[in-house]
Parts: structure tokens; C-alpha cells; sequence
């Protein structure tokens, strides 16, 4: 039969103009469609705003009582916190959620921050007791060294989520992590030859790369959404205030442990904070994403409410339950098995997000952070700095600060537009450094020029890059996939770590004083892949995730 038959009286015209009639009013139906689809969407997004925006929040009036000595009386103290009117469970954070987060930032990420600032100060004094030994420590042995952390941190990122991890949970593989966090200091500090520390380097760059797999996922899984970026930007603190820590120790106008006589007590300053770990973390609550997936719901909803106040955990219940099955298509079996490597490289609803996730994996390595932690004493040296060390050290408590703030605003400014304003401020202090360079040798204030533009990399990294790129891939991934994509993303992160701790010396030493404008012109390509590609994702659950990337204009096969 025609389309445009008599017995329809909208089709009753006939020939060419009918059908370009009709085809006009399809058309603007379609885009009627989707103008209230999209009024909608908007509409939809503001009210979850609105509600994000009156969600109440831990206050100064919140008293943190002691945690109970063993399980029972935890739950019973849990119980206590969160019923009635309870001052010990205001708003979306109660005081286990705090005590669990301090010992993981404590335990887990203060030593990934310790261990890679560390030997920045250290070289000198380092290499100057294996000399008065009579041993040999060459520039190259102790750039094997240093990079060796990278390679350990490979291992890290599989040992943790992938084989530890898929057996014993989050919290039993941050607690098994503290092995090679003991290994680490014996060898470094009672290194017999300079090789004993390059070892040693590797096993607390396992401890390191463990913590950077494991610790934003178990953060993303415990926390409330409407204070998820808050709770996640906590592990880069914690790896801030490592570097600050250690930085401080090292510098050796400080008179603290950076000597000669001292050096070895730098390397166990972090088994103190293992220790008060291992003492404090049996006690907190596991991730209930991972219960769900492996004991079933029940000991999820045990887990949420030490968490969360009892009326919220049904909710996040649901939510959970949608992660596990949201890439499984079934949800009449609880099989919350993770993906293989290969399943998530092939699953196409999850390109878009394994592409986004990868590439702000390798935001935070080539952003230039990483040259400026590890080697800023010796930029300092170049640029004539009357005490580099020490200005090194005050890097660090810059970059603390301006984490702290970042702590603050993650979950009010959103993680697109922070991303984004880091970029445009990176592009200029990288700019400004390279200038102040190539400048140094016409004009007296270069160097001034050069440690300003130096802290203004700081804290660009600190607001963008460097909190987000952490808990991205947990906060975008359903639970199926959520372990495999951090081990591809956090293996492609240390990966490309190791390659800048190994490169930028040689860098540095053939292309003065034009070094950094290679972290110009990457700078400026991320910043074009976070407008473009990069979906907002504060506020929202992995299926509103799942939906703003079909938004994204970003081409997959």
C-alpha cells in the first residue's frame, strides 16, 4: 500500500511536494524531540544539584569516639552512631567512614607521596656514604634506582586489584601490602651495595602501585556519592603530605635525618605508619561493592549501614546491584565476576570510558608533575637557587595547601571544570618556566621567574590531574569492570611514570633551556581532550555516567 494513501487525511496530498511536506514535519518532530529530551536531561541534572547542595555534611560538632577493640563491638558501636539523633552520624559521613579513611590516607597513600619524594633530596648525601664506604654508586646506578620505583609500581598495579585483591577484598590487600612496605626499608637502609637499594626501590614501588589501584577504588565503593570526589581527593593528599614529610626529613638545612650519619632512620619512618595501619584497618568496614559481588547482599547492607546513615543504604543498594549487572545484562544472578582484559578491550559499551579513563591516567604522568617532583632540586641548582633543597620542601607544603582546598571544592565545582582551568594554568607555567630559562642569562630575576612558575605547576596539578585522575576510573566503571580498568589504567600510569623518572634527566641535560616546552604542547593537547571528551560526573551514579558518555563525541570502532 502507498504511504500517502486517501485513507489518511494528513497524507491526502500527493506527489513530490507531499512527500517533502512530510518529511519536513518528521523532521521537526524529531527536533522537537529532542529539544525536550534534552530540557529534561538539564531539568533532571539541576534538581540533583539542588539536592546535592542541601545534603548535609560532617561538622565541627560531630564528636569521633574511640574504635571498639573487635568486631562486635564495632557493629554494636556502629549501630549506636547511626540511629536516633545521634550527633556521631551528621549528614552523609559518620565517624567509622572518617577513621577508615585516615588509615588507609595514613597507611597506603602517605607512602606512595614518601617514597616519591624521598630520594629527591637524597642523592648527595646517599651517594656520598657509599663513597666514604669505597663503594661505587654511579649517576647511572642511581638513576636505575630511582626509576626502579616505576617498574615496582607496574607490578603494584596488577598484584593489587587482579591477584591479592580478587581473593581477599580491599581492605586484606592494603593490610598484605605492608610486606613489601617492611622488605623496603630493610633493604634500602641496610643496603650493603647500591644495587640492594635499586631492589629495594622496586618492592616499595609494589607498595606504591598497590595503593594507587586499590585505595581509589576502595574510596568510591565506601563513600556517598554527594561527597565521593571529597572522599577520593584524599588519597592524593595523603600522597601530598608523604612527599612533604619526607622532603622535610631529607633537606639537610633542616638538620633533621638529611645527612650523611642519619639517612638510613628516612627509610623507616614509613614502617611506623604500616604499623598504626595494620593496628587500625582490621576493624573498618570492607567495600560493600566488593561483598555484593562476592558474599551476596546481606553482608553488603551490613558493611553500609557502618557506613551510612540506615535510610540511605537501600538506595545504595539498588545502585549497587545496577553496577553489578550493568554490563552482565542479567539481573536474575548475583554474578558480580570481574572482567578479563581482553572482555573489557571488546565490550563497546565501555570504550568510550576506557579511552577517557586512560588518557587522564596519562594526564597526571605527562603533565610534567613528575619531572618537577623528582628532579626540582637539581632545576633548582640550574637556575642558581641559594637553597635548592629547601625550596623543595616548600613545593611541598604548597602543594598540601592547595590539595586540601581541592578536598574542598571537588564536589562543588565539578571534575570537567577543574580539569579544565589546571590545563590552561599548566599550559602558562610551563610556558613561563621555559622563558624564564632561555631569559636567565639577559635579565636577573629568571630565577625568582623560575620558582614562581615552578609552584604555579604545583598548584594547577594539585587542583586537576592530580586529584582526579585517581578516582576517575572508579567512579565511571560499573563493578564488573571497575577492578580490570584500574589495573589497565594504573599499569599505562606507572608505565608512563618510569618512563618520564628515566628520560628527563637525559632531557634535561640535551635540550636546556628549552626542556619544558614539550609539557607545553602536552599540556595543550589535554586541555582540547577534556573540553571535547571528558563527561562531568560529579553527583552521579555509573548509569547516569553510562548516559553522559553517549553524549561524548568521541569516535570508537
Amino acid at each position: 500500500m502507498s504511504l500517502y494513501s486517501s485513507h489518511n487525511p494528513k497524507l491526502s496530498l500527493t506527489g513530490s511536494f507531499a512527500s517533502s511536506l512530510n518529511l519536513a514535519e518528521y523532521q521537526q518532530q524529531e527536533i522537537d524531540h529532542e529539544a525536550l529530551r534534552k530540557e529534561k536531561k538539564k531539568e533532571k541534572k539541576k534538581q540533583k544539584q539542588i539536592a546535592l547542595r542541601q545534603s548535609p555534611r560532617i561538622d565541627e560538632r560531630t564528636p569521633l569516639r574511640p574504635l571498639p577493640r573487635d568486631d562486635s563491638s564495632i557493629a554494636d558501636y556502629d549501630s549506636s552512631s547511626s540511629s536516633g539523633d545521634s550527633a556521631n552520624a551528621v549528614g552523609t559521613i559518620n565517624a567509622t567512614l572518617l577513621i577508615t579513611i585516615a588509615a588507609v590516607t595514613l597507611g597506603s597513600s602517605l607512602q606512595f607521596g614518601y617514597a616519591t619524594g624521598v630520594m629527591n633530596n637524597s642523592e648527595a648525601f646517599i651517594m656520598q656514604y657509599f663513597h666514604d664506604q669505597g663503594k661505587e654508586y654511579t649517576l647511572m646506578g642511581w638513576g636505575t634506582t630511582v626509576s626502579s620505583y616505576g617498574i615496582g609500581g607496574l607490578l603494584g598495579s596488577v598484584i593489587g586489584p587482579k591477584v591479592i585483591g580478587r581473593y581477599c577484598g580491599r581492605r586484606a590487600t592494603l593490610l598484605w601490602n605492608n610486606v613489601f612496605l617492611f622488605l623496603s626499608s630493610v633493604l634500602i637502609a641496610l643496603a650493603p651495595e647500591w644495587w640492594y637499594q635499586a631492589i629495594g626501590r622496586i618492592f616499595v614501588g609494589i607498595v606504591a602501585g598497590v595503593a594507587t589501584a586499590v585505595v581509589p577504588t576502595y574510596f568510591s565503593e565506601i563513600s556517598p556519592i554527594a561527597v565521593r570526589g571529597a572522599v577520593g581527593t584524599m588519597h592524593q593528599l595523603g600522597i601530598t603530605v608523604g612527599i612533604l614529610v619526607s622532603q622535610a626529613l631529607s633537606t639537610p638545612s633542616l638538620n633533621l635525618l638529611g645527612s650523611v650519619d642519619m639517612w638510613k632512620w628516612l627509610f623507616f619512618v614509613p614502617v611506623v605508619c604500616g604499623f598504626l595501619e595494620l593496628l587500625i584497618l582490621p576493624f573498618c568496614p570492607e567495600s560493600p561493592s566488593y561483598l555484593y559481588a562476592t558474599q551476596g547482599k546481606e553482608a553488603a547492607r551490613q558493611s553500609l549501614e557502618r557506613l551510612l546513615p540506615r535510610d540511605s543504604v537501600d538506595q545504595y543498594l539498588e545502585n549497587i546491584k545496577a553496577e553489578v549487572f550493568a554490563t552482565r545484562g542479567s539481573s536474575d544472578s548475583n554474578d558480580g565476576g570481574s572482567m578479563t582484559v581482553m572482555e573489557l578491550f571488546r565490550n563497546k559499551k565501555l570504550r568510550k570510558q576506557l579511552i577517557v579513563g586512560i588518557t587522564v591516567q596519562l594526564m597526571m604522568q605527562f603533565s610534567g608533575i613528575d619531572a618537577v617532583f623528582y628532579y626540582s632540586t637539581t632545576v633548582f641548582y640550574q637556575a642558581d637557587v641559594a637553597d635548592p633543597e629547601l625550596a623543595t620542601t616548600c613545593l611541598g607544603i604548597i602543594n598540601v595547601i592547595v590539595t586540601i582546598f581541592a578536598v574542598k571544592y571537588m564536589d562543588s565545582a565539578g571534575r570537567k571544570t577543574l580539569l579544565t582551568y589546571s590545563w590552561i594554568g599548566l599550559f602558562f607555567s610551563f610556558l613561563t618556566l621555559t622563558l624564564s630559562f632561555i631569559l636567565k642569562p639577559y635579565f636577573g630575576c629568571m630565577d625568582q621567574l623560575s620558582v614562581a612558575a615552578t609552584t604555579g605547576v604545583i598548584i594547577f596539578f594539585a587542583f586537576g590531574p592530580g586529584c582526579i585522575a585517581w578516582f576517575i576510573i572508579a567512579e565511571i566503571f560499573p563493578l564488573t569492570a571497575r577492578d580490570t580498568a584500574m589495573t589497565v589504567g594504573i599499569f599505562i600510569n606507572w608505565a608512563a611514570n618510569w618512563l618520564v623518572a628515566f628520560t628527563f634527566p637525559h632531557l634535561l641535560e640535551y635540550t636546556q633551556p628549552y626542556t619544558f616546552l614539550v609539557f607545553v604542547a602536552t599540556a595543550a593537547f589535554f586541555l582540547f581532550f577534556t573540553v571535547q571528551f571528558v563527561p562531568e560526573t560529579k553527583g552521579m551514579t555509573v548509569a547516569e555516567i553510562a548516559e553522559e558518555f553517549h553524549e561524548v563525541p568521541l569516535y570508537t570502532c
